[in-house]
């Protein structure tokens, strides 16, 4: 039986390649997206999400805007790539009627709450918002998968990765949820690379998801060959879906997490007990690795 989820995006490249991913595989129902700020502002990271559903063909999938801004403090500063357009045509749908949050808080109270997976790619405001409107519904989510955090060096900073600085305080309260969490960060999107080959391979399927997905992937690699010196791109957020998909092909450690929120240099870092010495709770399942060859054929599953 497939899995369900619902998403929570600030749609740049790698969270349509999630969506499209999520929305198309066998093993995984999209239940709804829910939007939030981040890669860009909440209007422009909802018209990407628009348009990556109606690309995708998964115009019926509710779609929910959600939180403008992080619960402290300004939007995040972004790369002119992050909070870009994508290169799909304008949408012809518009969002569901309400708010995310009350989405959100409705449906875990509701039936299908405890076997709905919550997956956030982007920040985590939306979901920090609904667990201070209506703290049951920490009871009611069986697991948030999260790409999200990095246990050794973030990608904004030398601390901080970019989902969890673009609303520390948002990240505090959810990794204090008391909610099973599994932590797919940094170090395992990095062993995940996808090449300009493994794009090219995705354009010669003719399915919409795919041809959709195959342009954004390239565009993705690109930057990473150009401005770091890499030999593929990590697909951030694809990581996250497909961990739900097969949870064998990311290998995790439980340890104890929590955010940083003070620190100068250190703002918005996941601050994980990778040695166990202290004796706190282990709160997260944080990924260490993941099998980069199951990942592509996950990845040719779904978007075939």
């Amino acid at each position: 039986m497939a899995q369900k989820i619902i998403l929570d995006v600030d749609t740049g490249g790698d969270d349509a390649v999630a969506i499209l991913l999520a929305g198309h595989h066998p093993r995984i129902e999209l239940v709804a997206v829910t939007v939030c700020h981040g890669n860009g502002p909440l209007e422009l990271t909802l018209d990407n999400t628009l348009r990556v559903l109606q690309a995708g063909h998964l115009e019926k999938t509710p779609v929910y805007a959600g939180s403008e801004c992080p619960l402290i403090g300004d939007l995040i500063q972004t790369h002119p790539i992050q909070k870009s357009t994508l290169p799909l045509p304008p949408a012809g749908i518009t969002p569901t009627a309400g708010r995310a949050v009350d989405f959100i808080v409705d449906y875990y109270l509701g039936p299908g709450g405890p076997e709905t997976i919550y997956t956030p790619i982007g920040p985590q405001t939306n979901l920090a918002l609904a667990l201070r409107l209506e703290p049951a519904i920490a009871e009611r989510i069986p697991r948030i998968v999260t790409m999200a955090g990095a246990f050794t060096e973030g990608n904004m900073t030398p601390s901080a990765e970019f989902n969890i600085l673009a609303d520390p305080e948002a990240a505090h309260i959810v990794f204090n949820s008391g909610i099973p969490i599994t932590m797919v960060g940094l170090e395992v999107t990095s062993r995940a690379l996808v090449s300009l080959e493994d794009a090219d391979r995705l354009r010669k399927i003719n399915t919409p998801q795919a041809q959709a997905a195959s342009g954004i992937i390239r565009d993705e690699v690109n930057w990473f060959i150009d401005n770091l010196g890499l030999e593929g791109g990590q697909i951030f957020d694809a990581c996250a879906v497909a961990a739900i998909i097969d949870p064998q092909i990311v290998q995790t450690r439980k340890m104890h997490v929590n955010i940083e929120l003070h620190g100068n240099l250190t703002r918005g870092r996941t601050v994980a007990d990778i040695s166990g010495y202290h004796p706190v709770e282990q709160n997260v399942d944080v990924g260490i690795d993941i099998d980069r060859a199951k990942f592509l054929d996950i990845i040719f599953e779904g978007l075939s």
